[in-house]
């Protein structure tokens, strides 16, 4: 199966980074081209000096409600001083210990509740247990978050420049977690010119509502420095939400994933690796809003003696103004043995600043 899927998906370099390109021209045409219907403004939301607001309530996330008013626009209320919630619209609700409920909240039995209604019944949670409030988007427009970068970064005393193009896709229902990833980072030198680029499809099933999910993924790779033409994988395996606060989470994952790879040089193997992999996220809302998002990734093969890859990488994005942030992006790539016949094995890594655009 690898075989007929790297006849279908191993292009030459320069048609990869077109495909990508070409990835992210058509994320921004979906989102341009379907503009979001009108939005209802029919939620009520109570302080505890007793005013009452209504509007639409767009998500609650690090602490921090976002209420959509037409008289004072978008608010951003402290969790801590609103009362009550009532809204007839349906809400993902993601609590501390990883579980998530799907249904429309009222008032809880007294202030600081809140009561959700779904199909099993009601349930009342405080605030202190609730890390995130997201709307069920009805549409699949709505459902989609689109994240794009453009990066660039050189150095006068060595005379390198490295350009990175970035772009994240995902669309969340009530079940699952489906994201695309991709990047392409080309650095220029006075003697030679290399590339990497990296596009990876995941999917995350919940499971019992809880914090543990069944995972799918696949992926397409190639890198100069390293020696890599192409390097294709597919996997599936367990992961689970270790850590979920207002500001921050920690998610872990084993799996099994099948490669098939080639060198620059035409060498080709094929191999079963372990994928052991942990992600930090940490945010704030205060100005200035950031996030700081760090992945590793170790692969362990299963099939070549002593064979270890590595990846890791570490993102901030520093909002400027609504949607548009100061984008800082660092990666490093490991491999201790390349599959190229009798070459050493390589460190690959990229540091690079720009700006991210998110819609």
């Amino acid at each position: 199966m690898l075989k007929t899927l790297t006849t279908l998906f191993a292009p030459e370099q320069w048609q990869l980074q077109r495909m990508a390109m070409l990835i992210m021209l058509l994320l921004v045409s979906i989102c341009l081209s379907n503009p979001a219907a009108a939005q209802r403004k029919t939620d009520t939301i109570t302080l505890y000096n007793g005013d009452s607001i209504t509007g639409e309530i767009k998500s609650l996330l690090g602490g921090r409600l976002s209420f959509g008013t037409d008289a004072m626009g978008t608010l951003d209320i402290e969790w801590k001083e609103i009362a009550s919630i009532d809204s007839n619209y349906n809400y993902e609700l993601r609590l501390d210990n990883g579980q998530r409920f799907y249904g429309s909240v009222k008032p809880g039995p007294i202030s600081g509740t809140i009561a959700l209604e779904d199909v099993f019944g009601e349930k009342s949670f405080g605030w202190q247990e609730i890390v995130e409030i997201r709307p069920v988007a009805e549409s699949l427009v709505d459902r989609i978050d689109i994240y794009v970068a453009a990066n660039y970064a050189f150095t006068k005393a060595s005379g390198v420049a490295q350009t990175e193009l970035r772009a994240d896709f995902s669309y969340e229902d009530e079940k699952t977690l489906n994201a695309l990833t991709s990047r392409i980072t080309i650095s220029d030198t006075d003697e030679e010119a290399t590339s990497s680029s990296r596009i990876s499809l995941s999917r995350k099933a919940w499971v019992d509502r809880a914090a543990n999910y069944r995972l799918v993924f696949g992926g397409h790779e190639t890198n100069d420095e390293l020696g890599l033409d192409y390097r294709l994988s597919l996997g599936a395996g367990m992961g689970r939400y270790f850590i979920e606060t207002p500001g921050s989470e920690l998610i872990g994952s084993m799996a099994l994933q099948g490669l098939e790879e080639r060198s620059i040089g035409g060498d080709t193997q094929e191999s079963i690796e372990g994928v052991l992999t942990l992600g930090y996220s940490r945010w704030r809302f205060d100005t200035p809003e950031l996030k700081l998002k760090l992945d590793g990734s170790l692969y362990p093969s299963l099939t070549e003696s002593g064979r270890v890859r590595a990846d890791t990488s570490a993102t901030l994005r520093w909002e400027m103004v609504s949607d548009l942030f100061w984008d800082f992006s660092a990666w490093g790539s490991f491999d201790n043995s390349t599959v190229e016949e009798n070459a050493a094995g390589s460190f690959d890594w990229g540091l690079t600043t720009g700006v991210g655009w998110s819609f």
